[in-house]
């Protein structure tokens, strides 16, 4: 690192570097990055708990820093606010992406491999639970489908809704029983 990034460090003007990294100025990217890679990765890290996505998402806040530096206002808030709200921003888009489009394994998706009658199976069951959580409560189908689709734990869908521990227990153990009524019991498997 050169001296004057070293200085840069140690000034604490977050707006006066961004304001430099407006101008295009590599020393001040530099110590921005410095100073706030670690804060943007914890960010990206507790949202994706995957370590390479959350490393390509720390390249894109600071790729969206350098490009967009001229849109950060003092008057709106303070330079930190302003990257920890990209680096926020950047992983959501990152989650969401990856909930519409999960990653498939190369070898899923060769036609040789895929048992066609399987997947159809799949897709007319997907339309019965689909059907069948519409058949719940709204605060039944959220809590299960956070449990189920968003992977979260019991606790942490009643911290995320505000709602205690219990209510959302109840919740699951009860729109669980009810799709087991509205839903077709399973085929019994064949011998192939």
């Amino acid at each position: 690192m050169r001296g004057s990034t070293v200085s840069l460090l140690n000034a604490g003007d977050d707006e006066a570097l961004l304001a430099r990294v407006a101008q295009a100025d590599p020393e001040a990217f530099e110590a921005l990055y410095a100073r706030y890679s670690g804060p943007a990765y914890s960010i990206a890290m507790g949202m994706l708990r995957d370590t390479i996505r959350a490393q390509e998402v720390t390249q894109d806040v600071f790729l969206a820093i350098w490009r967009g530096a001229r849109a950060f206002d003092p008057a709106r808030g303070s330079a930190r606010t302003w990257i920890l709200s990209v680096a926020h921003h950047k992983s959501v888009d990152a989650v969401r992406r990856a909930r519409r489009s999960p990653t498939v394994p190369l070898s899923d998706t060769i036609a040789g491999d895929v048992d066609v009658i399987e997947e159809a199976q799949a897709r007319v069951d997907a339309g019965h639970v689909r059907r069948a959580l519409e058949a719940l409560s709204a605060e039944q189908r959220v809590a299960l489908v956070l449990a189920y689709y968003g992977g979260y734990t019991q606790q942490e869908i009643a911290q995320r809704l505000g709602v205690p521990l219990g209510t959302i227990k109840t919740r699951i153990r009860d729109g669980l029983l009810r799709l087991r009524s509205v839903l077709p019991a399973p085929a019994p498997e064949t011998a192939r």
